[in-house]
């Protein structure tokens, strides 16, 4: 995941919905909730880029699990 803002980009790192790596200027994330990181980018009207696994990790979380017949 990339943050664009007016002077920098920087790359952060997720894990189970929490930032666990960012660089400067906003290593203050780290350990921040996804959600939170959201609204201060909507806040400063921060773009926020995924990368290609990303997006398709994102679609696998939302796809419907289809039920597993019975052994």
């Amino acid at each position: 995941m990339r943050i664009v803002g007016p002077n920098f980009i920087v790359r952060l790192r997720v894990q189970d919905d929490m930032v666990v790596e960012a660089a400067r200027p906003i290593s203050y994330m780290r350990g921040w909730k996804l959600e939170r990181v959201r609204a201060l980018c909507r806040r400063w009207d921060w773009k926020i880029e995924l990368s290609d696994a990303e997006l398709a990790q994102q679609a696998r979380a939302r796809a419907p699990q289809s039920p597993r017949p019975a052994p």
